[in-house]
C-alpha cells in the first residue's frame, strides 16, 4: 500500500471511529489556501479539526509527533478560513494516530 492509500485508509478507520464516538463528520479532506484539515467534525457545540497520522510501525506517538509547528501554523490558517463561513462558539484540535498498536485518539492536542 502506498502512503496516499494508507492515508486515506486511515482517514476511512478515523471516520468510522468519531462516528461510534456520537460525532458528526461534516468535511473530508478540506482545503484551504495554506493547509488541509482531514477531518471536520461536530461534538455537540464543538467543532473538532482533526488530523489523521497512519504510521505503519507500532511506535507510539510517531504520528503525534509529525504535527510539528509548521503542521499546527497550517491547521489553524486553514481553520481559520473554514471558520469564516462557517462560525463555532468552541473549536478544539484533535489528532487521530494509527499504528500497527491500534487507534488513539488525542483530544485537544494543541
Amino acid at each position: 500500500m502506498n502512503p496516499f492509500q494508507q492515508g486515506l485508509m486511515g482517514e476511512w478507520r478515523a471516520t468510522r471511529y468519531l462516528r461510534r464516538q456520537g460525532m458528526r463528520i461534516l468535511e473530508k479532506r478540506y482545503r484551504a489556501a495554506h493547509g488541509e484539515i482531514d477531518l471536520i467534525a461536530r461534538e455537540g457545540d464543538t467543532l473538532v479539526m482533526v488530523e489523521v497520522k497512519s504510521r505503519q510501525d507500532g511506535r507510539l506517538d510517531a504520528g503525534l509527533q509529525a504535527v510539528n509547528a509548521d503542521k499546527r501554523r497550517h491547521l489553524r490558517s486553514a481553520a481559520l478560513q473554514y471558520l469564516q463561513s462557517h462560525p463555532a462558539q468552541q473549536v478544539r484540535f484533535d489528532v487521530i494516530e494509527i499504528t500497527a498498536s491500534g487507534l488513539r485518539h488525542i483530544k485537544n492536542a494543541f
